[in-house]
């Protein structure tokens, strides 16, 4: 259904200091951004920046109320998906049950038409489908990273998670084994983005069915990309990288050298 992943927003309590921190560790470029009004999206208002690097861009907003986020950190609001027509693929996701939160996508601060998924027909996860303007400029090769290879997603029932991804946005499963960090997890290839799914040893203790968890980043060279990270003072969460249950190789950032939101940088089985 989805061509790639356009972006991941995140709630941060400074704006400026969340475009910083992508400026110095990935060469991220502020492209544009604005005042938000009040909506469901976000009930206080705020504001917000568009930070590219490399061949991605994250969504950063401040609210106008920020007493509820913790001081300092990345907090994964949505993921956006890239589709070459969104009437075409709102259609067949409301074929499939999904509703959104508008008839009609609006065009976004720096010239993106966007469509949000209603979040209640979503597993309250937040979503949208994105239309790149033909005029955007060439996703050329960053800094380090090359794209979005996927969101991660905990969820208190992987078999049931895993049906609707395939169901609901055509899904197809690339592997599905043990996590290292405890439970089940399993890969999910809706078109051309992915989404990995994380059932806890525990799911019970979860407080929503399901919960955005982290991003993976696609890299040309987990070795050379290491040290240039550790250069600019970031930990890692592990000595070495790992492998996956479906080959691909990854290393995570250390949450107190990535603004305590779980990142890993990957190589993908054959690069």
């Amino acid at each position: 259904m989805f061509e790639g992943i356009q972006h991941i927003g995140y709630w941060i309590d400074d704006l400026d200091k969340g475009v910083a921190w992508f400026a110095r560790v990935f060469g991220g470029r502020r492209i544009g951004g604005g005042e938000m009004s009040k909506s469901r999206i976000s009930p206080t208002g705020g504001r917000n920046a568009f930070v590219r690097f490399g061949a991605v861009e994250v969504e950063l907003m401040q609210p106008t109320d920020i007493s509820a986020l913790p001081k300092d950190t990345l907090v994964m609001h949505h993921v956006g998906y890239v589709v070459s027509d969104i009437g075409k693929a709102a259609n067949a996701a409301k074929a499939k049950g999904i509703r959104f939160l508008a008839d009609a996508p609006y065009t976004n601060f720096v010239g993106q038409q966007v469509l949000y998924f209603d979040p209640d027909t979503t597993n309250g996860i937040w979503m949208h489908l994105t239309k790149v303007p033909a005029e955007t400029p060439a996703r050329a090769q960053g800094p380090w990273i090359d794209r979005i290879l996927h969101p991660g997603i905990v969820v208190r029932n992987l078999d049931e998670a895993t049906a609707w991804y395939v169901e609901k946005l055509g899904g197809a499963v690339a592997g599905i084994g043990r996590s290292r960090r405890g439970g089940r997890v399993s890969f999910v290839d809706c078109g051309g983005a992915q989404v990995e799914l994380i059932e806890p040893e525990d799911p019970a203790a979860l407080t929503a069915a399901q919960a955005l968890d982290h991003v993976g980043y696609v890299v040309q060279s987990l070795d050379d990309d290491i040290r240039a990270y550790k250069a600019l003072g970031l930990a890692f969460a592990t000595e070495a990288p790992v492998v996956n249950p479906i080959g691909q190789s990854l290393i995570y950032f250390d949450m107190a050298s990535s603004l305590g939101t779980r990142m890993h940088l990957t190589t993908l089985p054959g690069s």
